[in-house]
């Protein structure tokens, strides 16, 4: 399947209209990971250089980012083979969401499977393609297939020759000590936008893994008050695992619908919304499902966690609002929904990405142009 397949035809048509010639780059861009795979150094517990000694003592070859005095880079392998390469060996078919993770160096486990060839046997060599037949990696079954399709957890195959290689982080040592987030770059610039300082109330509406949350708190140095909202009961458990794991002690969990925010009463100095999105901009995305009437709806949905971010910020409080996404839609008509409610748009103090289409204070990460996950960000002031 080409990159152009991957894209439903509306979706498509859709690009191309939004961005021209450079369409074809950025899909071709977003059916492959990132080129440099970056993460944040948790400065509560360690500081950059020394997590990179530790990092080489580990076996990996750290660089740094040229942009964030506290991000980690690692440059991608890869493509291990051709496109059109065909090992014909007994298949096993991974879902979606693990097929992406297989494409980029991760292994396959049996809650991954959808399918695996009867005769596969511990030890044999086996190839791995998603649901559409594409190629992710190669690797060693260590699993036959009844009990690849039969378990609900273990390793199914491990994979020795992946698509892509990015480096493997939540074994090592440092990881477990907490030392480091692994955090896109555009995702860690959004707390800088947001210059949290520790005298201040910070809400963040959507918190959940918690990457977001855990650099306001690092940039606080765990002073001041945040207050992190999901309404997801498993998600909040995970985001609470991360904050601990980091060292993160000025975070109240608050298991909500942000949308209700306002009846908390709350009137905050400063909030996040990371809004719920298409995720268009997510990298690697061996095929997309979503499509223009996906983007008109999720927008809508959108502005009803701005309209009850607006109720609950205080009067010359900001607001900075972030997608992962590349529509218009979600982005600057949003701004400019944000803008009618009453606030103005400002500066950004950390600015690394491109302008934004129409308004030149919004910040747009391109996969092409900044080797990054698609992203937007937008900050407000609150001045009516």
């Amino acid at each position: 399947m080409s990159y152009q397949e991957a894209f439903p035809p509306e979706l498509r048509r859709y690009y191309r209209k939004l961005f021209g010639r450079e369409a074809e780059e950025i899909m071709a861009s977003l059916r492959t990971p990132v080129e440099k795979y970056y993460l944040r150094v948790n400065t509560l517990k360690t500081s950059r250089s020394k997590l990179m000694s530790i990092l080489r003592k580990e076996g990996l070859k750290p660089k740094r980012s040229p942009h964030l005095k506290k991000g980690i880079y690692f440059k991608r392998g890869g493509p291990n083979f051709p496109d059109e390469y065909n090992p014909d060996l007994p298949v096993a078919m991974a879902n979606k969401f693990a097929a992406e993770s297989i494409y980029q160096g991760a292994n396959l486990y049996a809650p991954g499977v959808l399918q695996a060839n009867r005769k596969i046997k511990p030890g044999d060599e086996v190839e791995i393609r998603d649901p559409k037949g594409l190629l992710v990696g190669v690797g060693i079954a260590r699993m036959g297939a009844k009990e690849m399709m039969t378990s609900t957890r273990g390793l199914a195959v491990e994979v020795t020759l992946p698509k892509f290689k990015l480096p493997s982080l939540n074994e090592l040592e440092s990881f477990k000590e907490g030392l480091f987030y692994a955090q896109s770059l555009p995702s860690m610039v959004v707390a800088h936008v947001l210059e949290p300082s520790e005298e201040e109330l910070i809400i963040d509406m959507a918190a959940a893994p918690g990457g977001k949350t855990s650099h306001i708190a690092q940039l606080m140095e765990n002073m001041g008050e945040i207050v992190a909202m999901d309404k997801s009961k498993n998600r909040l458990r995970k985001t609470k695992e991360e904050l601990d794991r980091l060292g993160v002690k000025n975070v109240k969990l608050i298991r909500m619908d942000a949308r209700k925010l306002p009846e908390l009463g709350i009137e905050a100095d400063k909030i996040l919304l990371d809004a719920p999105c298409t995720a268009l901009g997510i990298r690697p995305k061996l095929w997309e499902g979503r499509t223009p009437k996906d983007i008109e709806a999720t927008a809508r949905y959108q502005r009803a966690f701005i309209r009850a971010a607006v109720k609950s910020l205080r009067k010359d409080g900001v607001l900075v609002y972030s997608t992962c996404t590349l529509s218009l839609e979600e982005n600057e008509a949003n701004v400019r929904y944000i803008i009618e409610k009453g606030l103005k748009l400002e500066e950004q103090s950390h600015f690394i990405g491109s302008q934004g289409m129409g308004l030149d204070d919004v910040q747009r990460f391109y996969p092409n142009r900044h080797l990054t996950q698609g992203f937007f960000i937008a900050k407000f002031r609150k001045v009516g």
